[in-house]
């Protein structure tokens, strides 16, 4: 049985020497993978403290923005100033023309709408089956003239209230008035055209187309009243 054991240890033997010096070679130390730290120096500490840290902010990053902040350094100029100030001055001037304007052209049309109630009474008298004494006559008279008047200087008010700034043309109630002071002021000229030629053909004693003319006159007044009416209603609403 030994020379058996001899046997297989003698053809065993090229394999089992590499394995037991293998285990006989002692293992490699173990190195580190992670880099070696490196204690900071003087020069770095100096780079460090120079450098300034910015302060933390309480705001959410990528939301401190403003797109209405003034540049940096940037300050409204002289001639926006100036201009800020003109536009206040004309819009000063505007509103208390315009609130002249506003309590003349009340006056106007509460006298406008006398002129043609006392109108009418002598129409009636004279043309449609009165007295035919012209007992109206004089009291129509001193009810257009200030009418007229007052017309006129309700007009000049509103011509002379200046413009600040340019507003675009639409259908609004400005528009309205517009329009309706308009016709107002073409049916008072044809108004008073045709008062002052029918009054001068009475007094004249000529009656050719005298009952046409002062129906014709009539028929404006009212007319013209109710421009007058229009432009007032618009400019209250």
């Amino acid at each position: 049985m030994s020379r058996l054991s001899a046997v297989w240890l003698l053809l065993f033997a090229p394999l089992i020497a590499p394995l037991a010096a293998r285990a006989q070679t002692p293992a490699p130390a173990p190195t580190d993978s992670l880099p070696a730290v490196v204690a900071p120096t003087a020069s770095s500490e100096k780079l460090s403290e120079s450098v300034p840290v910015p302060a933390p902010s309480s705001k959410p990053p990528g939301l401190d923005f403003n797109f209405f902040a003034a540049e940096p350094g940037s300050t409204p100029s002289a001639d926006s100033a100036v201009k800020d100030a003109n536009v206040d001055e004309l819009s000063k001037k505007r509103r208390h023309r315009l609130e002249i304007h506003q309590t003349l052209g009340i006056a106007t049309w509460i006298l406008m709408g006398a002129s043609c109630v006392v109108g009418q009474l002598n129409y009636n008298d004279l043309y449609g089956g009165g007295s035919g004494r012209g007992s109206y006559q004089m009291p129509h008279r001193l009810l257009v003239y200030p009418t007229a008047a007052l017309f006129t200087a309700t007009g000049i008010y509103a011509l002379l209230a200046p413009t600040p700034y340019q507003k675009p043309l639409r259908f609004d109630t400005a528009l309205v008035h517009r329009l309706a002071a308009i016709g107002a002021t073409a049916g008072m000229l044809a108004e008073v055209a045709l008062g002052f030629i029918t009054a001068r053909q009475a007094d004249a004693g000529n009656p050719s187309g005298l009952k046409q003319m002062a129906q014709a006159h009539q028929i404006v007044g009212w007319t013209t009243f109710g421009f007058m009416t229009a432009a007032g209603v618009s400019w209250m609403f």
